[in-house]
This record gives structure tokens, sequence and C-alpha cells, in this order.
């Protein structure tokens, strides 16, 4: 809803790691491009409620860049609030606990690809009352923030 503008520019993020290259391939399923984590949100193990995620998919059109993201960002927020919940992890959905996204939201700061590595950045700040809450940055490899997200979902635990 914003047609690209000259203007100022300032942003304030920590830096991107050099390169997922080193990092251990993801199998999301739902994801029919290449991710990559250092981090596995399958783990029963209690960690601290941040997870990153790298992404790139085969080349396609500027035009397909925005719904692809908006897709990939919706996947791993509620597995980054059960980060950690000793005992629990995303495999867990439909036995231990029922889930479902309420509220997604993305705002687009700048203009591009996805056939070049992003970084989805997220942290998940509560958990409480039967629902979880989740913000994350999308990154280029350079560091340049290109949009932000945010999610509620209902997170209800069967004991």
């Amino acid at each position: 809803m914003h047609a690209i503008e000259e203007g100022r520019e300032r942003q304030s993020v920590d830096r991107v790691p050099d390169s997922p290259d080193a990092e251990p391939q993801v199998d999301l399923g739902l994801l029919p491009w290449e991710t990559r984590s250092a981090a596995s949100l399958d783990s029963r193990d209690a960690a601290p409620p941040d997870y990153s995620l790298w992404m790139r998919t085969p080349a396609v059109g500027r035009e397909l860049a925005q719904p692809i993201v908006a897709y990939g960002t919706d996947l791993t927020l509620i597995g980054t609030a059960l980060r950690p919940v000793a005992g629990v992890s995303q495999q867990d959905a439909g036995t231990a606990f029922t889930s479902a996204v309420t509220s997604h939201t993305l705002w687009f700061h700048r203009p591009f690809r996805t056939d070049d590595w992003l970084l989805l950045r997220q942290h998940s700040p509560v958990l409480a009352h039967g629902r979880c809450f989740g913000r994350g940055d999308v990154l280029t490899s350079a560091g340049s923030l290109v949009a932000s997200y945010a999610q509620e979902a209902l997170l209800r635990f069967r004991d």
C-alpha cells in the first residue's frame, strides 16, 4: 500500500551472521525452498524463546517476494514460543497442545529478492492465558532490514 519514494534512511538491528552455509539444513515440510538454522524447533530441551532461520528460494520474479515472505514468516513463531517449555516442541501439535494463528501482520520496508539469502530473526516475549506472541525481522545477507512481522496465536496445553 505504499509506492517507493526517496528519502532519509536509518535502521537499528543486530549484525547478520557472515554466512548461512555452515548452518545445518532444516526441513520444515511446508517450505519448498532451502532453509538453514543452527537451532531446532523440534528439540524438547528448554532454550531461550529466540529462533533464526535462513531461507532462499530458486530464482523467482520480484512480484513474488512479498507473498513468499508472508508465507515463510507464518510457520515458526509458535515453535519459537514453545522453546522455553521443557519437554514440548512444535512436533507435539495436536497431542500435547492445540494451536492456531489468530493474527499475523507484516510490514515491508524495502524491496528485496528471495533468491538470495534472507534471515528471519524472531523472538517470543510472552506465552500466557492460552496465547503466545512473537515478532521478527527479515534481513538480507548484507544486513538490510526489509520486513518486520508479528503474530499472536492460540496455544492451549492439554495438561
